[in-house]
């Protein structure tokens, strides 16, 4: 790549991330009542927590604390973060008892840690391996990550008729586990599920997605909303209400 091509390549990675903190600025206040997916993924990640919850650990992307709260009672240092100010403050009103920091994921606190846990944050990740080896060098030997993320194919019903113009884009676990591998951190186990969740209508899904930060440019006019939400309910409306599918991944790996 050229000198110049990688100037605009930065600019326009940084803009991007501008807007994304500014969307979940936006979102903190409200972001637990759009947040289920969110919630389950919290759960389903915390039923791989350790028994012996205590050490050194550090949480990165907490937003208000989500799966903060499946951490405690947590015996050591536990350091919770956000690249969200707002973010943070949300979750230090809801849990005042605890070191909250606002850091990026790609530059997390100095350590050494002997756990990084994360959840639902790392799908917005602009480069994994970097971001993992810098994990890698706040970890204490045999210091543990645990992370759980949205993986391809996450919203295909919605990737289908938006055509190219989602915001949203996955990574798959073959995807994950390459990135886990150049950074130098050891999979010890991984696994994925795919949850189909139901919404009221077309307009609510999207307006959780929204709530949550995850849209953070309008990318369609009004006319094409009021056509995607038509299309969305036509196409993938069921019993229980409209479809949205997931894929849930969760991995745990260690630094030798």
């Amino acid at each position: 790549m050229s000198a110049a091509k990688k100037t605009a390549a930065d600019a326009v990675a940084g803009k991007n991330r501008r807007l994304q903190q500014e969307s979940f600025d936006r979102a903190a206040a409200g972001y637990r009542q759009h947040a289920g997916v969110q919630v389950a993924m919290a759960d389903w990640l915390a039923e791989w927590l350790p028994q012996s919850r205590e050490g050194r650990a550090l949480e990165l992307g907490a937003g208000p604390g989500i799966f903060t709260r499946r951490l405690l009672p947590w015996t050591g240092r536990l350091t919770v973060t956000d690249a969200s100010a707002a973010m943070c403050a949300t979750g230090r009103a809801e849990l005042p008892g605890l070191d909250w920091q606002k850091t990026e994921a790609v530059a997390p606190l100095a350590g050494p840690w002997d756990w990084i846990f994360s959840s639902s944050m790392l799908q917005w990740a602009e480069d994994p391996a970097a971001i993992f080896s810098a994990w890698r060098d706040r970890l204490a030997p045999r210091g543990r990550v645990l992370v759980g993320l949205f993986a391809a194919p996450s919203l295909p019903e919605l990737a289908a008729l938006m055509q190219g113009q989602s915001p949203l884009v996955w990574r798959s676990p073959k995807a994950w586990r390459a990135a886990l591998e150049q950074s130098g951190l050891n999979l010890v186990r991984d696994g994925a599920e795919t949850r189909v969740v139901h919404h009221p209508s077309a307009r609510v899904f999207l307006s959780t997605l929204h709530g949550v930060g995850a849209a953070p440019e309008r990318r369609l006019t009004i006319a094409a909303l009021r056509r995607l939400l038509r299309d969305y309910e036509d196409r993938h409306r069921e019993t229980q209400g409209v479809r949205a599918t997931w894929t849930f991944y969760r991995f745990e790996a260690v630094r030798q």
